[in-house]
């Protein structure tokens, strides 16, 4: 047992099951946050009151690079949301255009498959040894220093593909 608990494979699964649990608990506090997000973002909230520690800046939505042929990237300083001391970002992916896409799965897929392809990686839970044993909307990829989770609402046809945005826990290790 102690030889398992010392492995670094053991170790890496432990960190990422963590990470994704956090990733997907940030996602349902973000969803509930949207039904009552107040009038001004709660970024400039936490900045205004004195003393305490700041939240640290979400990053910015050029940390996906360019976006895959077709498609763009969009976000702005009301698309940050914090909680306590920590901020994402929220980055709508849209046409060249700025049309909202057809199949937000496929485009959310198609972004996926592109920073895959520039060395991002999907970051697994625990038991699971294939990405394709997890569902899009759970799936969290990271550069070692950011992470993307899909936060987009595929059940409703008129919203974009939202890509949420934070910093990996391990960067500021």
């Amino acid at each position: 047992m102690k030889a398992l608990l010392r492995s670094r494979r053991t170790m890496a699964v432990l960190v990422g099951v963590v990470v994704v649990g956090l990733i997907v608990s940030a996602a349902a506090g973000l969803f509930q946050a949207f039904a009552t997000a107040p009038a001004v973002p709660p970024l400039e909230q936490t900045q205004g009151q004195e003393g305490g520690p700041q939240p640290e800046e979400p990053p910015a939505a050029s940390v996906l690079g360019e976006a895959p042929d077709g498609l763009s990237y969009t976000s702005g300083e009301n698309d940050v949301y914090c909680e306590e001391l920590e901020c994402v970002r929220l980055v709508r992916v849209l046409t060249e255009d700025g049309e909202t896409t057809e199949d937000t799965e496929a485009t959310v897929q198609e972004v996926y498959d592109h920073l895959l392809a520039n060395d991002w990686l999907i970051m697994l839970p625990e038991g699971v040894e294939s990405p394709d044993d997890v569902p899009l909307e759970q799936t969290v990829l990271t550069d070692q220093e950011v992470m993307v989770a899909d936060s987009s609402q595929h059940e409703d046809e008129e919203t974009p593909a939202v890509l949420m945005v934070g910093n990996s826990t391990q960067a500021g290790s």
